[in-house]
């Protein structure tokens, strides 16, 4: 639902909206303070950007399942073979990956493991991996380090999709019952 128009403008609303509903008025978005909110969503840039404005303070965790996906799609995209595009898939999110390293220095020893992989198959993604994935993941383990709450594996967002999609059901239900009550109310009137 919120997915709709995939806006920065509408996810913007609608995360203003929950931080005035949080503090019972409506706030200037640069007002919001909340330190320990933690914010979890796939890779869509709009909806990051917009979460950052309303919840500035607020820490992002990004969906390992889609990065993964990201990753399989970009070095699909480039003609890695599958056998080497696979193996980066393990190094990055695999249960010894980037992904799942316990702390900094073995992080840093897997990155480097993996960008020599990279580098020694002549993988065109180098950049792309340092750019747009590493970072997110070396993000998600910092949040993970110290905010222990948070879990000690690779995060995804499998609950927010599930819930997701029972909004939609309900949304859909309820739309489907007023049309019925609609068309059950002009057929009296015939």
């Amino acid at each position: 639902m919120l997915h709709g128009d995939g806006k920065l403008t509408t996810y913007l609303h609608f995360f203003t909206a929950i931080s005035g509903a949080l503090h019972g008025v409506t706030l200037d978005s640069s007002q919001f303070a909340c330190d320990g909110m933690v914010l979890g969503s796939d890779e869509e840039q709009a909806l990051v950007n917009a979460a950052h404005i309303a919840f500035p303070n607020a820490k992002q965790l990004f969906c390992m399942l889609h990065c993964k996906d990201n990753v399989r799609q970009h070095l699909t995209s480039a003609g890695v073979a599958c056998e080497l595009r696979e193996r980066v898939l393990t190094k990055l999110f695999g249960c010894h990956g980037v992904s799942e390293a316990p702390d900094a220095v073995t992080m840093d020893d897997r990155i480097a493991e993996l960008l020599q992989f990279v580098r020694t198959n002549n993988i065109d993604a180098v950049q792309y991996l340092q750019e747009r994935i590493l970072p997110k993941i070396s993000q998600n383990n910092r949040h993970r380090w110290q905010d222990k709450w948070i879990g000690q594996q690779q995060w995804t967002n499998n609950n927010c999709e599930s819930v997701n999609h029972l909004l939609k059901l309900q949304v859909c239900n309820s739309y489907n019952s007023d049309i019925s009550v609609q068309i059950m109310f002009f057929s009296n009137m015939l």
